[in-house]
């Protein structure tokens, strides 16, 4: 591809669009919104003036045949991510899809196989693997600064109790699990670079939503275990903890980092367990969706190596497969 700006399309006006990745698109220097597409033409028209985008359209079909869009950002709900992730990819589209990418393992395949046929990029957005304080992470680890690694915990929660927000809607995905429950679970991989044998998991859900609000599992990959408690009706928590033969690490804030705000890692030293009398670091506020969207425009203009694919979705979800039948048969499962 020889241009300098790739040209973005978003489907839906769903609010991590608007809020989180136009935004991002638009202060990227690799990168532009171009067009929207709303099933509501109204809608489109509304939120592209407010949002400076230059065209709307009034399907999502109209969007994919526009030439000069370039990849299209998906946040439909997640049982329709695949549906039109297919159709998008016929008409030769990059895609970066929303997490999860699909309600099980099965149904990446024919995504698998039409992006190779179509020649496209499609990728789960994670925007977590592109901030700057995972990457820190990652590497300190790497060069063995806090030993062998034993557990890593994570708590996700927020409180969600809206009977029309899809997040609580059973048949379209909703869940903690499918939400949040994917976030620890990635992490974990991208931080040990391996998969998990076996999981076990509980659950407890919604009597009226029948989606589950309080979730934990036990991951083991091979010896080092993973353990997660999501819930979506608790108070708004997020922390996750390294456990290492030398030191400790403690991510205050590790999936929703805010643009505006600094994070902040705590590397415990193994020997005191007050804050300050340990190495905290703090990290410049960033836009980890900027990051995300700049890393897959380059994939375009640069050609530089794609750091995850649709097989490394499709493991992932293999694990979240393996959490709900475990959750079902209350024993260890295989992943």
């Amino acid at each position: 591809m020889k241009k300098k700006i790739v040209n973005w399309g978003i489907i839906s006006t769903a609010k991590i669009g608007w809020e989180y990745i136009i935004p991002a698109i638009q202060k990227s220097k690799n990168s532009n919104v171009l067009a929207l597409a709303s099933r509501d033409l109204s809608k489109a028209k509304k939120l592209s003036k407010k949002l400076n985008i230059l065209k709307h359209y009034g399907s999502y079909r109209e969007l994919y045949k526009d030439p000069e869009i370039d990849i299209i950002y998906n946040p439909l709900p997640n049982h329709l991510h695949i549906k039109t992730s297919l159709e998008a990819s016929s008409f030769r589209k990059h895609i970066l899809l929303e997490k999860p990418l699909s309600l099980n393992a099965k149904n990446i395949d024919p995504l698998i196989k039409a992006s190779k046929k179509n020649k496209v990029i499609i990728k789960e957005a994670f925007m977590v693997r592109h901030h700057p304080q995972w990457q820190w992470v990652k590497k300190y680890i790497q060069k063995g600064n806090i030993g062998d690694i034993s557990s890593i915990s994570s708590v996700f929660s927020y409180s969600n109790k809206d009977p029309k927000n899809i997040r609580n809607i059973q048949k379209y995905g909703g869940g903690a699990i499918y939400d949040i429950g994917c976030y620890p679970t990635v992490i974990s991989r991208y931080l040990l670079d391996k998969e998990p044998k076996r999981v076990v998991a509980t659950a407890v859900k919604d009597l009226n939503f029948k989606t589950d609000i309080l979730s934990s599992a036990l991951v083991d990959f091979d010896g080092i275990y993973s353990s997660f408690t999501v819930a979506t009706q608790s108070n708004k928590s997020q922390q996750v903890i390294i456990l290492g033969s030398k030191k400790s690490i403690v991510v205050e804030n590790p999936f929703n980092a805010e643009p505006s705000k600094k994070t902040t890692i705590i590397v415990y030293n193994g020997k005191s367990i007050y804050r300050k009398e340990n190495t905290i670091k703090i990290f410049s506020a960033t836009d980890q969706y900027e990051h995300q969207v700049t890393a897959f425009s380059n994939h375009l203009i640069k050609k530089t190596k794609i750091d995850y694919d649709l097989e490394d979705a499709k493991k992932n979800m293999k694990v979240l497969d393996a959490i709900f039948k475990s959750i079902k048969k209350r024993q260890w499962i295989k992943v």
